[in-house]
């Protein structure tokens, strides 16, 4: 594979300064790279050899790895470090950062591409592989055993248990991050810490979020608290003083629910935690895909939030119509992935320079919308770094 960046690269130390410049919003010598995931298929055709780095087929190896046991596991997580850090350097990129994980014990393999999460007898799940989409999801959740009230007032009791000790919840929260820092800190901004805060798409919750919203309102400033001793712990570790968050609520046409309702039981729970990160120096990216334009007031505006990833640009969610809204907000990637996916290496170019040109030379990183996806082909990647 041929290098997407210049014969001469700059010496890797500059990618986390760069990295930081952009995130105060300072001029930069070039746009810092960052992607969410990569397939594995993807990353194996750009390394050449069979690597894990992201999306389905990562979680269903290392649900497999699990299958085989402790020792198993540890030798795919070891291995899947270095595949992460191997194509983020065959790639040039700034922001090292680790995919979403399916980091859990299955209690039974059904076959070669099925697994079992819970009791046989009891309340359980099967997540399935599908090897042509290298997708990984359930395919039947039995009869559950609780009501969705039942549910979430479980799961608000274990927030409130984490509250009770979140010094502890917020160390374990940063430990993948701070191993990372200590050995590819110099090279790249490790950025592998993560605390969402929202409501998700259960139609159950959604249901609830209607009757009892008062539930939610505290969930949402429980999940706020653990942000917030997140940000201590990154800030006290000498971290990279950013983190991600949000959660998807949004599709092309609009949020999956009411701007009035997300205000009314979503929003506190933002404005309680940005206030804190905000004062620590903390930067906060929400993410979410979908067209986000009725709430952008009260995320970007209203809680202060000062990065937004996941930028959809197929949703109408450009560079330059929210920079023309919100001037100094920080973005984090706007080429649409589906376009990699499907496009051609010259339209995937173009939109990569019109990105790069929107962001005028500050606070944006490249980068696609989402994930790198299974079946995107190598050259359109390359054509999208090569716009930096």
């Amino acid at each position: 594979m041929t290098s997407p960046a210049n014969s001469l690269v700059p010496p890797p130390e500059l990618r986390p300064q760069r990295c930081l410049n952009t995130l105060g919003c300072r001029p930069v010598d070039r746009a810092p790279f960052h992607v969410p995931a990569i397939a594995c298929s993807v990353s194996s055709a750009i390394l050449g050899r069979s690597v894990h780095t992201g999306t389905g087929s990562l979680r269903y190896a290392e649900v497999a790895a699990w299958a085989r046991g402790e020792a198993a596991h540890a030798e795919f997580e070891a291995r899947l470090y270095d595949d992460v850090v191997a194509v983020h350097r065959a790639l040039d990129v700034d922001v090292l950062r680790m995919p979403w994980r399916m980091n859990e014990r299955p209690d039974a393999q059904l076959d070669e591409f099925t697994f079992r999460f819970g009791p046989e007898s009891g309340e359980h799940t099967l997540w399935q592989y599908h090897p042509a989409a290298a997708d990984f999801s359930p395919v039947y959740q039995s009869p559950r055993t609780q009501s969705a009230e039942a549910r979430l007032r479980a799961e608000i009791a274990q927030l409130e248990a984490r509250a009770a000790d979140s010094a502890a919840a917020a160390q374990a929260s940063i430990a993948e991050a701070l191993m990372l820092c200590r050995q590819y800190g110099r090279e790249f901004m490790v950025r592998s810490v993560g605390a969402g805060i929202g409501i998700g798409y259960d139609p159950d919750d959604l249901e609830l979020m209607v009757t009892m919203p008062e539930l939610f309102r505290r969930k949402v400033l429980l999940q706020a608290d653990h942000a917030i001793a997140v940000g201590r712990a990154i800030v006290a570790a000498g971290l990279p003083p950013v983190m991600s968050g949000g959660g998807d609520l949004a599709g092309t046409q609009g949020p999956i629910y009411s701007p009035a309702m997300f205000r009314a039981v979503v929003l506190p729970g933002y404005v309680k935690a940005l206030t804190a990160l905000n004062r620590m120096g903390v930067h906060y990216y929400f993410c979410s895909d979908g067209n986000l334009w009725s709430l952008m007031d009260m995320l970007f505006g209203e809680a202060g939030i000062p990065g937004y990833g996941e930028t959809d640009r197929d949703a109408t969610m450009t560079v330059a119509a929210i920079r023309a809204r919100f001037p100094q907000l920080v973005i984090w990637g706007n080429v649409s992935s589906s376009l990699l996916m499907h496009g051609t290496p010259a339209e995937v170019r173009e939109q990569a320079h019109a990105s790069l040109a929107e962001g005028g030379g500050r606070g944006y990183f490249q980068g696609c919308s989402n994930a790198i996806v299974h079946g995107t082909p190598v050259e359109n990647v390359l054509a999208m770094l090569g716009e930096r």
